[in-house]
């Protein structure tokens, strides 16, 4: 894990906003936002930070009107939620990808199980999201502090 956690620190660690994106309006359908809702989150660009704290990795999405934060470790489950939906979560490092993948904690719950891959593609942080058939990308740029 040591070797991930300095791939990590080395590819991905750093201050991200999106640049653009494929399919985010179709994810947000898919993830079962309202019509407003979805319009707003497929125009925003927002900023990830993601860091690093011993064996701890945080990963902080902010846009205008919302934070979400998450502290995990790798290959643990966790707990976080997503439009009031509880959901567990393993995040893994494999292959160069940061990979989350959620499912809810609650049966037969309105949300999908959801994963997110984030890598390194050349100077740009991509992140794919895939809910049922929909495959969604975000390609963020370096924001420098």
């Amino acid at each position: 894990m040591g070797s991930a956690l300095e791939e990590i620190k080395e590819k991905l660690v750093g201050k991200w906003k999106v640049d653009r994106g494929e399919n985010v309006e179709d994810f947000f359908r898919e993830l079962g936002l309202n019509f407003f809702t979805r319009k707003m989150a497929a125009r925003g660009k927002p900023v990830s930070i993601i860091s690093t704290e011993g064996d701890q990795i945080t990963l902080a999405v902010q846009t205008p009107i919302w934070t979400m934060k998450d502290t995990f470790r790798l290959d643990e489950e966790f707990e976080k939620i997503t439009e009031g939906i509880k959901l567990k979560a393993v995040a893994t490092y494999k292959d160069g990808k940061l990979i989350i993948k959620q499912t809810p904690l609650e049966e037969g719950s309105s949300v999908k199980p959801q994963e997110v891959h984030r890598e390194r593609v050349g100077d740009e942080l991509l992140q794919t999201m895939y809910i049922g058939d929909v495959v969604c990308k975000r390609y963020c740029v370096r924001v420098q502090e």
